[in-house]
């Protein structure tokens, strides 16, 4: 007879940029949860020679670092946001090459973890959550609300011009499509005990960790 394993809550954190998701990836890491962020992995995939070379017959040499060792992600960020035409192919072009290993890698991840049984969530922290259809694989979608003039305040705290950042949320859905395919949603207004007072009840909303045979 088997033994019945826990089947840990796919947890999918969206939101505005900057509006806190990180924070509240970092909360259910703390509470025991498996903590996918891609933009973590998407760093590890720029350093594969495989798609450096993609990049470059792409969009050409330029997007290296000084040091040449290196994508430099400004650069290409300066390339593929914004609104125009231009812009929105290479955006494509982009996508067509990272997302393909880095969806890979989530999936192999949290493939294990549903194997192993060895959390009680995983939190699905991806820029483009419902844009790259990721929503399909989460029992609960949390939306990280935050006004604006905080989003962007953080943003220019990160080094961010506000131009950068307007044309980086011009290229996701509207906050209010977002919010619409949420099963919860948390207030982030800065105050970082209250967003943990909201997570906790959130958690409690979604129930005990299910048990698979």
């Amino acid at each position: 007879m088997r033994t019945a394993m826990k089947r840990p809550w796919i947890i999918g954190i969206t939101g505005g940029i900057a509006s806190g998701k990180s924070a509240v990836t970092n909360f259910l890491e703390n509470r025991g949860a498996l903590a996918l962020r891609a933009d973590r992995i998407g760093h590890e995939i720029l350093e594969s020679p495989i798609v450096q070379t993609k990049l470059v017959r792409q969009f050409g040499q330029s997007i290296f670092s000084q040091d040449s060792k290196s994508i430099d992600r400004k650069r290409i960020a300066a390339l593929v946001f914004g609104d125009t035409p231009q812009a929105i192919e290479r955006r494509k072009s982009l996508e067509a090459i990272t997302h393909p290993p880095i969806r890979e890698k989530i999936r192999q991840e949290l493939d294990k973890v549903l194997i192993a049984g060895t959390h009680p969530w995983v939190a699905l922290d991806i820029p483009l959550l419902l844009e790259s259809g990721w929503d399909k694989s989460c029992d609960a979608i949390w939306f990280v609300d935050s006004p604006y003039k905080d989003r962007l305040k953080r943003a220019l705290a990160r080094g961010w011009t506000q131009e950068h950042f307007d044309a980086r949320e011009a290229s996701q859905w509207s906050m209010e499509k977002k919010r619409s395919k949420a099963t919860w949603v948390l207030s982030n207004e800065g105050n970082l005990g209250d967003l943990e007072l909201q997570i906790a009840r959130a958690l409690d909303a979604i129930g005990p960790v299910r048990l698979q045979s």
